[in-house]
């Protein structure tokens, strides 16, 4: 089980992503609750919640703006509700409810909101597999792999029926699926941990590889290996279905 670093980073660089469905619990309760009425960031909120208020495929959803998205709207008053976030102004892009302190010397990050804050942010890094920004080494685990197998192993299904045929080394699709959707991998790394927990050799990894990439399903540039998306997937599948009529 993962343990939190109090790093701040998730807070900071999804700052733009961060909000609240329109049933969550903060939502929902401050009108009931005078407690929360007198928080003054909380308050501060929902002053201004409407302008960040989006529709997302008919959902209403409440984006929780940065420091910096703040500003237009802070009295002088305001600004005072952020001293305990003194060491960054409040041009910074991290999370309004997002605050600092010190601890043995080192600075550590804590949510102002923690209870009632959005459940995405609950759900982090439980969402990415157990892997946050600050640790990306879990990337390279069977933890990992077996979250990516329950989470787009139905793509992988989908690559199988496709081209599973056509290729000698079938552990390019465990490749696949332990790299799709989430960007560049290390080279290494992942050859590295093929070879440990699937005991396959690195010749086999590296067959694998170059037979997938010249089926243009893995991406291998400069150390970094990645592979096709989830969306990339459904526009291959469409594609065939377009040309054979199906």
């Amino acid at each position: 089980m993962w343990n939190c670093d109090n790093c701040g980073k998730c807070c900071i660089e999804f700052t733009n992503q961060i909000r609240f469905q329109c049933d969550e619990n903060l939502l929902t309760l401050f009108e009931k609750s005078p407690n929360l009425q007198q928080n003054p960031l909380i308050s501060l909120f929902f002053r201004i919640k409407e302008y960040f208020k989006k529709d997302i495929d008919g959902k209403i959803f409440y984006f929780v703006p940065t420091k910096s998205d703040l500003l237009p709207f802070l009295s002088v008053k305001d600004k005072n509700i952020f001293n305990n976030s003194s060491d960054t102004d409040l041009n910074c892009k991290e999370c309004m409810f997002l605050s600092w302190k010190t601890v043995n010397n080192g600075r550590i990050s804590f949510c102002q909101i923690h209870n009632y804050n959005p459940k995405m942010c609950k759900d982090y890094p439980s969402s990415k597999g157990g892997v946050c920004l600050n640790h990306p080494e879990r990337y390279y685990t069977m933890e990992f792999f077996e979250y990516q197998k329950k989470k787009i192993g139905f793509a992988i299904k989908v690559l199988k029926k496709i081209y599973g045929e056509k290729v000698k080394f079938q552990i390019g699709f465990d490749i696949i699926c332990f790299l799709m959707d989430f960007g560049k991998f290390s080279y290494d790394r992942v050859r590295n941990f093929f070879i440990k927990n699937f005991h396959i050799s690195s010749s086999e990894f590296v067959n694998a590889v170059q037979e997938f990439v010249k089926l243009s399903l893995i991406f291998n540039v400069n150390g970094d290996i990645e592979s096709i998306s989830i969306k990339e997937t459904e526009r291959l599948v469409d594609d065939l279905m377009d040309k054979f009529g199906w």
